[in-house]
């Protein structure tokens, strides 16, 4: 048996563990969750060390230090590394109450990082590619004139009321009951809804797909360890 093949059996094994959750909460399942767990935490324990610590720490300085004649760039990579080294060593601070302060530093900095790369995927990555696909014109009608440009038409339009009604609909500002932006806030709220039953049924169909392969891997490993086709 190929090791292929007994990664699908235990593959199947821990699904049904899973799946007996359904009867209740029992020993295979809370023994399948704390596999998952561990193998999880392993794996990204190592990503870390071969990743992160030996790429970006250690191998930098083991460069420097060979290299008779370092270039520009093996000294960045060393300053960097030995930043990156130092702001650890200030978070591991954090475990003595009396030089806590010390770990705000590079806690501070990687909140700021990371606000800022949500803040930049926010706005490059999504408002700014939905508003630039919002102001592009249908096309058919940069192409030639075609039996579905009517229709097409009318779909560029929804889109841009949609856009713009859903980006109003978060606006904070005060709307009067029955005046215009009122109006705009309930059309923007409806579009947003239909986003959001959009994006439920996307992820209910993809749990779907998911216990259909989990269905077939279970047929497949009994097939396997029967001896069946």
């Amino acid at each position: 048996m190929t090791p292929d093949q007994i990664g699908i059996i235990v593959g199947a094994i821990f699904t049904l563990f899973i799946l007996s959750y359904l009867l209740g909460d029992n020993f295979l399942f809370r023994f399948a969750t704390h596999v998952l767990v561990g193998a999880g935490a392993a794996y990204i324990a190592f990503t870390v060390f071969v990743d992160v610590l030996w790429q970006r720490v250690v191998l930098p300085f083991i460069i420097l230090r060979s290299t008779l004649d370092p270039t520009l760039q093996m000294k960045v990579d060393a300053l960097v590394a030995g930043i990156g080294l130092l702001l650890s060593l200030l978070l591991l601070s954090k475990f003595l109450p009396r030089w806590a302060f010390i770990g705000n530093i590079p806690v501070g900095y990687l909140v700021g990082v990371g606000a800022a790369v949500a803040l930049g995927g926010a706005l490059f990555g999504t408002i700014g590619a939905q508003v630039y696909a919002t102001a592009l014109p249908p096309k058919d009608i940069a192409i030639s004139p075609t039996p579905n440009l009517g229709l097409n038409v009318i779909l560029n339009i929804i889109v841009v009321i949609g856009t713009l009604t859903a980006l109003l609909s978060f606006g904070f500002y005060r709307a009067a009951r029955r005046g215009i932006l009122s109006g705009v806030n309930s059309i923007g709220r409806w579009f947003v809804s239909i986003a959001l039953g959009a994006t439920f049924a996307l992820v209910y169909v993809a749990s779907v797909t998911v216990l259909i392969d989990r269905v077939q891997a279970i047929v497949n490993a009994f097939g396997l360890i029967t001896g069946s086709k």
